[in-house]
């Protein structure tokens, strides 16, 4: 018998894996390796989706099979189960996308994964707050990057989708003079006052502030692993006298330093809930669910601290030890802001007035009387 002769512009792909994908490519100028071909080799979803590739028309939705096999719910359901998902994402990361992947798994569960373009994505983007925009955005496109990279999928519908965030700058970082409110309301030895120093004079996210027990402070630093890192980046942060005379002021029974009133932790939402309601009766706005309306929050403190570090001479690699962050980009962003405010204030203090003796070589009297010449 004669071989079935081969299929023009067809290209046969092995994965590192020994994968075997077929892709369409009309073209050498066509970018990357062209257009993915499902379906069994030369089968009838195949060839359906060859001719469309080589014709340049529509393909058609993806067949899905009696398993569910190729189905948003079923890549889903395989997302949740992969490494990705249970071991490289944070547990406040998951809790946070779990959500949002049951809102889509909802709604497309039964649909093709074609079915999800960008247009669907922009789509949810624009029915979410900023904030939650931004996550639906980082949620879908962690889906999809895991499946191109495990071959389940050909593209990522999110790519090229930019999120507006704004000013740019997230949380508010708390300005000195609701710093200075929240303490003239909440004295030295009250629990609200701990928590409020603990993310004032460590800078801790939730999560770490959360779980910040007394040994792990040990001869006059706080040493622990943060949270978001997965236990791989460290901090370093000697304990300032006000922090020790809160602590002291506010003793537990157990090993947390922000207990609860049976002496164990707080979670991680537990202490943002006792947080928030602490600021609210101290007349600080807060950030209001659902609402692009910014306020004040635990972690805004953490940057009003990073701010007066920055401001008080920190280099960048002093804040990445302090508040655990790797390379330089979240450090640059407050070194570069400290740098500009004290290179405006030389520049002031440089700044003189011309005196009338000076008016015949006065850049200002030139213009003036080029301005009467004319």
């Amino acid at each position: 018998m004669m071989p079935k002769p081969r299929l023009p512009f067809l290209h046969r792909h092995v994965s590192r894996h020994g994968k075997v994908t077929y892709w369409v490519k009309l073209s050498s100028r066509q970018r990357g390796r062209g257009i993915r071909i499902h379906g069994q080799y030369r089968g009838e979803e195949f060839m359906t989706a060859y001719h469309a590739a080589v014709q340049g028309t529509v393909m058609p939705t993806l067949l899905i099979g009696k398993d569910g096999k190729g189905s948003v719910g079923w890549l889903i359901g395989l997302y949740r189960h992969s490494r990705d998902w249970g071991e490289l994402l944070s547990a406040g990361t998951r809790k946070q996308r779990g959500p949002i992947l049951k809102q889509i798994e909802n709604a497309a569960r039964d649909l093709p994964i074609t079915a999800i373009t960008r247009k669907k994505i922009e789509e949810g983007i624009s029915a979410r707050t900023s904030n939650q925009g931004r996550h639906f955005k980082n949620t879908a496109s962690a889906l999809f990057k895991w499946a191109v990279e495990h071959e389940l999928y050909d593209k990522n519908p999110t790519d090229g989708i930019k999120i507006n965030r704004g000013d740019g700058e997230g949380h508010l970082a708390w300005p000195i003079e609701l710093i200075e409110q929240f303490e003239q309301h909440w004295p030295l030895g009250s629990k609200e006052r701990l928590m409020f120093d603990v993310f004032l004079y460590i800078g801790l996210r939730r999560g770490d502030a959360a779980r910040l027990g007394k040994q792990h402070i040990r001869n006059g630093v706080t040493h622990l692993m943060t949270e978001k890192s997965g236990g791989t980046m460290p901090i370093y942060v000697p304990v300032h006298p006000a922090l020790a005379a809160s602590i002291n002021a506010c003793p537990s029974s157990g090993l947390a330093i922000i207990a609860k009133d049976d002496g164990t932790h707080y979670s991680k939402e537990g202490l943002g809930n006792a947080f928030r309601e602490a600021i609210v009766a101290a007349g600080i706005p807060v950030t209001k669910k659902g609402s692009d309306e910014k306020g004040y929050s635990a972690h805004g403190l953490r940057k009003a601290s990073a701010t007066i570090a920055a401001e008080s001479g920190a280099t960048e690699s002093e804040l990445n030890a302090m508040f655990g962050w790797s390379g330089y980009q979240m450090a640059q962003l407050y070194t570069k802001k400290a740098d500009r405010k004290r290179l405006a204030a030389r520049a002031l203090a440089k700044w003189t007035r011309p005196s009338p003796d000076d008016a015949g070589q006065s850049e200002l009297v030139h213009l003036r009387l080029e301005k009467e010449r004319a």
